[in-house]
């Protein structure tokens, strides 16, 4: 939610986690206080960093049970700034009938909502996920559904987009077939999916050199190769490249409106014809401005330079300052693409050695050498890469008010870029609006904020 002051107010912030029996072995309990913009956990390899990452995503934005299924842990309890509480527990396995044919132990998933009002909400879901996974399953959801399967936990549909098996269960319970109708018992309840959904969380995993290539709907259809892994590199300089063009489309409806009003307000009396020395000053900012939008390739420098006269008459001010006003909220359109390309050029900048990047709008990011030679995006080395995806997801693909949870991000890092993450994470979140929570082996990640972190291991255990 934004302010009168455009900044993002959150209602409810993730304050306290504590989970019980992660890897059957693991209790963990940590305080994450509002006031906070990030906390530090920090163990070694096997204490559950990343499933206790995965778990909080798990139960935020859309539920997926699949993946709270999987993770192998008793309870946890998520606790926000507004008093909520939410609880999820695993009860102990009991035998389903199935039909005629056999029978099947499966796991039951208790949910309880606590509200700020004292109104607790309760609910179970429980099914065996494995039958989802089957040749059987997959066969019908592609005949019936049109769905094509795309992982443990994530279907195509015949529009393009992705759907989890939480999803499928929700949105197709009336056309499941009778083997997965009973393995699915009980409904979250829609008020605690609600509330999850107002949960934002932005996941980074260990794994973030790679994607998958969008490919068209019908060849995928049709049974073609599907969806091969492509450098992540490459597909954010697409999206930058589609995020451009969407900002010069912005750029271009909103300057076709204020030419389309300018005769009616320029005629509109002023109550006040503005100074030359205020007009000089307006028109050297924006000269500025255009300077900084030219050389991320979103507009001619030149373009909208006009010659101010060394003396003005009263009817020239009104009228240069009414163009001003105008010439101020067509360029406001590229301000916060502007401000977050400019940040990712300066921490890369002074991060990669004899070589910077550059913007073009029809190719995204270009990297160049210091001689101006361009140099593919291939020749960045794998902690460049790292770094570059880093700084770009978290610029770019974070919405405002969301938590953030970064898995080591100290992957291919040199020792002195580690030590300097936490600086640019806080660079970065100011300017976007989140909070992040992040999951380290490296004591480097912590620098001087060592307060911040928390240690997860067998001497922490509870």
């Amino acid at each position: 939610m934004l302010s009168e002051d455009g900044q993002v107010t959150v209602t409810r912030q993730l304050t306290g986690i504590r989970v019980r029996g992660l890897l059957g072995r693991f209790d963990h309990e940590i305080s994450f206080p509002e006031s906070d913009e990030f906390i530090i956990l920090h163990g070694p390899n096997g204490v559950g960093k990343t499933m206790l990452l995965e778990l909080i995503q798990s139960l935020s934005g859309t539920l997926r049970v699949p993946t709270v299924h999987r993770i192998p842990f008793t309870d946890i309890r998520l606790t926000y700034s507004d008093g909520s509480q939410l609880e999820v527990s695993k009860a102990q396995q009991e035998t389903l009938p199935l039909g005629e044919e056999f029978e099947k132990q499966i796991q039951q998933l208790f949910f309880s909502l606590r509200l700020p009002d004292g109104q607790e909400i309760t609910s179970n879901v429980g099914f065996d996920s494995d039958e989802f996974n089957t040749t059987r399953f997959r066969d019908w959801a592609a005949r019936v559904l049109d769905l094509e399967p795309l992982g443990n936990d994530t279907w195509l549909t015949s529009a393009g987009y992705t759907i989890s098996t939480m999803d499928l269960l929700s949105r197709y319970a009336d056309r499941l077939p009778p083997r997965a109708l009973r393995m699915k018992e009980g409904r979250v309840d829609p008020n605690i999916l609600n509330f999850l959904r107002e949960n934002e969380v932005h996941l980074i995993e260990t794994q973030r050199l790679l994607t998958l290539e969008d490919s068209d709907v019908n060849d995928l259809r049709r049974g073609s190769a599907r969806n091969p892994a492509v450098s992540k590199v490459e597909a954010f300089a697409k999206d930058l490249t589609r995020r451009l063009a969407e900002a010069l489309a912005e750029n271009s409806r909103t300057s076709q409106e204020l030419d389309r009003t300018y005769p009616t307000r320029l005629l509109q009396a002023h109550t006040e014809s503005p100074s030359e020395e205020k007009i000089r000053e307006r028109y050297s900012q924006q000269n500025e401005l255009r300077k900084a939008l030219s050389a991320i390739s979103l507009l001619d420098e030149k373009v909208g330079q006009i010659v101010i006269p060394k003396k003005m008459e009263p009817w020239q001010r009104n009228v240069l300052w009414t163009y001003l006003e105008d010439t101020e909220k067509k360029l406001s359109t590229f301000s916060e693409i502007l401000d977050k390309v400019s940040l990712l050029q300066e921490i890369v900048k002074s991060r990669f050695l004899y070589k910077h990047l550059k913007i073009d709008r029809r190719r995204g990011l270009v990297l160049v050498s210091d001689e101006e030679a361009e140099l593919g995006l291939s020749m960045l080395s794998s902690g460049e890469q790292h770094e570059l995806v880093l700084l770009y997801d978290l610029l770019f693909n974070v919405q405002p008010g969301a938590l953030v949870l970064i898995d080591e991000p100290e992957i291919s890092l040199h020792v002195s870029w580690q030590k300097r993450f936490i600086e640019d994470l806080q660079r970065i979140a100011r300017l976007v609006q989140f909070r992040s929570v992040v999951a380290t082996h490296s004591p480097q990640i912590a620098g001087k904020w060592i307060s911040r972190m928390v240690s997860l291991g067998p001497d922490a255990a509870n």
